[in-house]
């Protein structure tokens, strides 16, 4: 039960994290790499400079949590000597998700996060 639980709220939390990723990340990333002189958003909206990395970096942590727990309950990932194909196949997409994940929040939090962060400082 706890692994459902804690794969239902993973889930959950990714999908709210990649829209943010599309509609505020990204899109604020874009601006500081097209602002203006002065530093001004395009919109002309005034904006907290970490703002949306930190929001990320947190998520990321989040994410990294419920990781842990998901191979925790799951012992590893190891199936139960009885555990049928459907079992298996759970286990190994659950690993795999594992493996994508770590590699999202890396490339993001040690190569997409520091040079948008010296984009933005004008480096």
């Amino acid at each position: 039960m706890q692994l459902r639980e804690t794969f239902q709220g993973l889930a959950q939390e990714l999908t709210s994290h990649l829209m943010k990723e599309e509609m505020v990340l990204f899109r604020t990333l874009k601006g500081w790499r097209s602002r203006s002189p002065e530093g001004a958003h395009p919109s002309g909206a005034v904006r907290h400079r970490a703002n949306p990395v930190a929001m990320m970096e947190h998520e990321h942590d989040s994410a990294g949590n419920a990781l842990r727990t998901l191979r925790a309950t799951s012992h590893g990932y190891t199936v139960p000597p009885d555990g049928c194909t459907s079992f298996q196949a759970l286990y190994k997409a659950l690993a795999e998700l594992e493996a994508d994940l770590h590699q999202h929040i890396h490339l993001e939090n040690n190569i997409l996060f520091p040079r948008a962060i010296a984009l933005e400082k004008g480096y």
